[in-house]
């Protein structure tokens, strides 16, 4: 050990080491207000301590599996006291992802382009594989800064799948698949009660009608919608995959919807079989459409596969909820701007409700135009 005495009269006492890591020599030191036997000492215990701490420091390990690092990854979200339904969520979708990838691969040995490969070749559709990229990249990104791998090309050059705009779609895509024609909500809508299929019936109507995403009606309360002023608040949203509700899904989901006259109608209607249904079961609910047999939250899935069922049936062709929504905007298109139904779908950039909405108001356009063939003055 060596001192250097500094220009304001302290010392500067140093000590040398060997990096085990790069076998380079470093040194450690520390400053002591003045040379004396006893601040000697005691930066000497004080040097001795950041080597120790130094050469018994864990390596970045080259070992881990992936399996390991979500492991450790969402251990580390809950000591950082996360959500519980944030934690599922991440949860969910890093171990779906990974067990496509492989449980047992090592982190360090990973290509983005092995990842990409694995996860289209899973045949889920691009949207589940974007969403388990972006969780992926989480606990990648984590985990090279807690030394789990020292990868940085896989978090940092791990992409996502390009999706096609509107605007790339190709000419042979029919875009009125994505919504239903009024001819079909009708078909849909009296399938359901044909069947007495009464909550699929006001589920897929009310769906209709606001244009809510199935989470978002999931976690509607009744007090949530209010006749008074005509409005339905939206703040918060169900997800199947935790089961939890939450906040909305961004800030541009938080937001009112205008109860028009047909959905204020159907609202009254479906609180009065509600109101029934409920006192038959002895049931208390403060959910708007809530699950009859429990009166907790809706089951998703048994609502995704009886639309799916009905509308196979009586149209077929399957429909999911986001058809449902894609339909609502579809119906706007004729009176509204696509700037006004993204604020009343609550989304800032929808490509599939935009090239509904061109494709919607071309047809409007081109039946303009037959109306006007019509006319002659002059035979």
């Amino acid at each position: 050990m060596w001192c250097e005495t500094q220009k304001n009269g302290s010392v500067k006492y140093c000590e040398r080491y060997t990096d085990p890591l790069t076998e380079k020599v470093k040194k450690v030191t520390v400053t002591m207000p003045k040379a004396s036997p006893q601040n000697r000492n005691k930066a000497a215990r004080i040097l001795q301590g950041k080597i120790d701490k130094l050469l018994t420091a864990s390596p970045v390990r080259s070992d881990t599996t992936l399996k390991e690092l979500a492991d450790a990854y969402i251990a580390s979200l809950r000591q950082r006291k996360r959500k519980e339904s944030t934690i599922r969520t991440e949860s969910t979708n890093i171990n779906c992802c990974i067990n496509i990838i492989g449980n047992d691969v090592l982190v360090d040995k990973l290509s983005p382009r092995y990842v990409n490969d694995r996860l289209l070749s899973s045949g889920k559709n691009i949207d589940t594989v974007n969403t388990y990229i972006k969780f992926l990249k989480f606990a990648l990104k984590w985990g090279i800064k807690s030394d789990y791998h020292s990868n940085n090309d896989i978090w940092f050059k791990l992409d996502y799948i390009h999706k096609e705009s509107p605007d790339e779609i190709p000419e042979v895509y029919d875009i009125s698949n994505e919504y239903l024609e009024p001819d079909e909500i009708k078909k849909l809508l009296n399938y359901f009660r044909d069947n007495n299929q009464w909550q699929d019936y006001y589920t897929s109507y009310f769906m209709i009608l606001t244009g809510m995403r199935i989470g978002e009606l999931i976690a509607l309360e009744d007090a949530d919608v209010d006749l008074r002023i005509n409005t339905i608040h939206i703040t918060k949203t169900y997800y199947p995959s935790t089961g939890y509700v939450t906040s909305a899904k961004t800030s541009d989901s938080i937001r009112d919807i205008h109860i028009q006259p047909e959905l204020l109608t159907l609202i009254k209607k479906l609180r009065l079989w509600r109101k029934e249904v409920l006192f038959e079961k002895g049931i208390k609910s403060s959910l708007f459409i809530p699950n009859l047999k429990t009166g907790n939250y809706m089951v998703y899935l048994t609502y995704n596969n009886h639309l799916k069922a009905a509308s196979l049936k009586s149209l077929g062709r399957e429909i999911t909820t986001h058809k449902l929504r894609h339909t609502h905007a579809s119906l706007l298109a004729e009176v509204m701007s696509a700037e006004q139904i993204s604020r009343r779908l609550g989304h800032h950039d929808d490509k599939i409700t935009k090239a509904i909405y061109i494709h919607v108001t071309q047809k409007m356009q081109q039946k303009d135009n037959e109306a006007v063939d019509t006319i002659s003055i002059i035979n």
